[in-house]
């Protein structure tokens, strides 16, 4: 039989994944080895984002929920935006 997790601890490897997330992006960010318009700096900053909303709606903390809810909403912004940014400068 395979050996089983608690959705508790399902949803807490979430939230650590999240964090992870963050502090990846925002340290290869201040270590100049990704810029702002890095897609991946975007995508780190919306999975981390997405994962700590769910692990805060879990564990009922509603204020941090939003922020990381807004968090990862404004990370899918700059990623629209510099997609669309540079696909606007190729066909210049």
């Amino acid at each position: 039989m395979a050996p089983t997790i608690s959705y508790s601890v399902f949803v807490e490897v979430l939230g650590w994944s999240g964090a992870l997330f963050f502090l990846v992006a925002y340290y290869l960010l201040i270590t100049k080895r990704w810029k702002s318009d890095n897609v991946y700096y975007h995508l780190f900053n919306i999975a981390g984002g997405v994962l700590l909303t769910v692990n805060t709606i879990y564990f009922s903390a509603w204020s941090a929920a939003a922020i990381n809810a807004i968090w990862a909403v404004i990370a899918l912004l700059g990623l629209v935006r510099d997609r669309k940014q540079a696909r606007n400068a190729k066909h210049s």
